[in-house]
């Protein structure tokens, strides 16, 4: 295993700036995670590592050694794609010993068997080896993707959105097959998705991109709980997240948020926000910040919508000025539509940013 060093990258495409001075560094044995929408720079970023772009503007190291001008297959890299890439004349078998039978490269048959019987063992593939790729599962014909990655014994794994393909169900059980894997393996792993979700069960550290450019790099904690700017807040989450413009005044008993006919009191936010008594700001809270109450606490709302999601219940109510607030509730509480509710926000879930910049005011 490598670490991975990204250092002042670029990369246009005519006028289309793809890629904006991106500083990244992937520890040797990290899973790093590259998550954006589609656009965003993560893809570009993976070809770039595996050397299948060139590098307009600074420098890519594997290791101690700059890569910039070395070809693909002289990296040290192993790639498992989106849509597996297996060869459908090949067994199992011969999938997975492809790379060791590669020119140039002169294994024994013997040391080859041995090294694909360890990683079928790995993969809990071993009873599959005599099949065709048109014989196997998605979820099967993904394990010999990766299978085929690892006996090479890579210093870095590049994984580009390998779980599109499958059901939901099945990228759930392969996620989980993932992570074990690389607790297995201890290897460098950087993982290209769109999914917030995988990104966060998965990762090590995540890094955020948007139009380009790295926008906040750290662990599944950090990018969640302490969102850089608004666009890692909304994008990090199952659902949007609740965003209210207004003003923070002094209050005393601490600060409170005035905005589209709600006040919220903030008692429990960080002593330094006081420097922003008397500003404009945005306030943004996650579904979980937001919770029904069983008495007159909280603000007034009013059901506008409910869906069921397992041991969730969504509330979609308006409040205030018909600000809509997205909130969870227990099932048990059978909130309909159009019923009069309360609302409390939890202080310790809102986050706070400067809506000219989008910068979050909460994260020092």
């Amino acid at each position: 295993m490598s670490a991975v060093r990204f250092v002042g990258v670029g990369k246009r495409f005519g006028d289309v700036e793809a890629l904006s001075d991106l500083h990244l560094a992937i520890d040797a044995g990290e899973f790093v995670s590259l998550l954006g929408p589609s656009g965003s720079g993560k893809s570009t970023s993976l070809n770039l590592l595996a050397g299948l772009l060139p590098i307009d503007a600074g420098d890519i190291f594997i290791g101690d050694r700059r890569v910039n001008d070395l070809p693909p297959d002289r990296r040290d890299l192993a790639m498992v794609f989106q849509n597996y890439a297996l060869y459908p004349h090949m067994t199992v078998f011969e999938n997975i010993a492809f790379p060791l039978r590669a020119r140039g490269r002169n294994f024994p048959d013997a040391d080859i068997a041995r090294k694909v019987d360890a990683v079928a063992a790995t993969l809990g593939v071993t009873d599959l080896l005599a099949r065709y790729p048109k014989e196997l599962s998605g979820g099967q014909q993904q394990r010999v993707a990766l299978g085929r990655a690892m006996v090479r014994d890579p210093k870095v794994f590049l994984l580009d959105e390998p779980l599109s393909n499958l059901d939901a169900r099945l990228r759930i059980r392969m996620r989980k097959d993932i992570k074990a894997l690389h607790d297995a393996l201890q290897s460098t792993i950087v993982y290209v998705t769109h999914d917030q979700s995988e990104a966060m069960t998965l990762s090590s550290r995540i890094a955020v991109f948007d139009r380009g450019r790295l926008q906040q790099y750290g662990t599944p904690d950090d990018v969640y709980n302490r969102p850089a700017n608004l666009f890692v807040a909304n994008f990090v989450g199952e659902r949007e997240i609740n965003r209210i413009d207004g003003m923070l005044e002094s209050a005393a008993d601490g600060l409170r948020f005035r905005g589209a006919g709600l006040v919220v009191a903030l008692a429990a936010t960080p002593a330094r926000m006081a420097e922003f008594a008397g500003r404009a700001v945005t306030l943004a809270v996650r579904a979980e910040g937001v919770m029904p109450t069983g008495d007159e606490t909280g603000v007034a709302a009013k059901v506008t919508q409910t869906e069921l999601s397992g041991p969730d219940q969504i509330v979609y109510a308006s409040a205030g000025d018909d600000v809509e607030l997205c909130c969870r509730a227990d099932p048990a509480a059978h909130l309909r539509k159009g019923q009069s509710i309360r609302l409390r926000f939890q202080p310790e879930r809102l986050h706070f940013f400067d809506p000219s910049t989008s910068r979050s005011l909460s994260v020092a």
